[in-house]
């Protein structure tokens, strides 16, 4: 079990600040008063080798936080992932052949929803208003992963063939939101369906 505490500052963040520049008083928009941390806790199971099995757990709790400038309270980073939980096991079987999978759970990264829109007439196009920032999440992303080898040992050289199937389940992970022209529709944007991957590999 291992803790972790992070400590971040000067971080460049959004401002309504201004300064005056030849003699004009002119918005910054940017500073580097931004500050962060990013706190949590990971926990890894280890099984070693013992009749033909190997394989681990690890678990991630964290939190990753950001207070901008001219602000009081912290919010969540973009990129937070409260729970990481990755599986992986490994099975030698006779005659060189060796059967593997991994499974990872994820927590989905934060969003900022679009609550509402405005139609702009100067330029002829929606404008989105946006909630709280990152107040919503994406679905929890899960996938599972299988693959088997075969290998073939000769004097000077090996032949490895394997089947690599990634998201065996094929289950939709969303990956984005797509926004209609006047954001009253929403579609979410998905990663890779069920994929397979036949290769063969010679070491010498």
């Amino acid at each position: 079990m291992t803790g972790f505490y992070k400590d971040l500052d000067n971080l460049v963040s959004r401002t309504d600040q201004s300064k005056v520049v030849d003699g004009k008083r002119v918005a910054m928009q940017y500073d580097n008063n931004g500050v962060g941390r990013v706190y949590g806790v990971e926990v890894v199971a280890r099984h070693e080798t013992n009749a033909g099995f190997t394989g681990w757990v690890a678990y991630t709790l964290s939190r990753s936080e950001r207070r901008d400038s001219g602000e009081t309270a912290y919010r969540l980073f973009q990129y937070d992932q409260t729970h990481i939980l990755t599986a992986v096991g490994m099975y030698a079987l006779p005659r060189n052949w060796q059967l593997s999978s991994r499974f990872r759970l994820v927590t989905g990264n934060p969003e900022t929803p679009v609550v509402n829109s405005v139609f702009d007439s100067a330029r002829a196009e929606y404008q989105p208003i946006y909630g709280t920032r990152f107040s919503s999440r994406s679905p929890m992303f899960y996938q599972l992963d299988v693959r088997i080898d075969k290998r073939w040992v000769f004097n000077r050289w090996m032949l490895n063939a394997y089947l690599d199937i990634q998201n065996i389940s094929n289950h939709t992970n969303v990956e984005g939101t797509q926004y209609s022209s006047d954001y009253s529709q929403r579609q979410n944007t998905s990663g890779i369906p069920i994929y397979p991957i036949l290769g063969i590999r010679g070491e010498f």
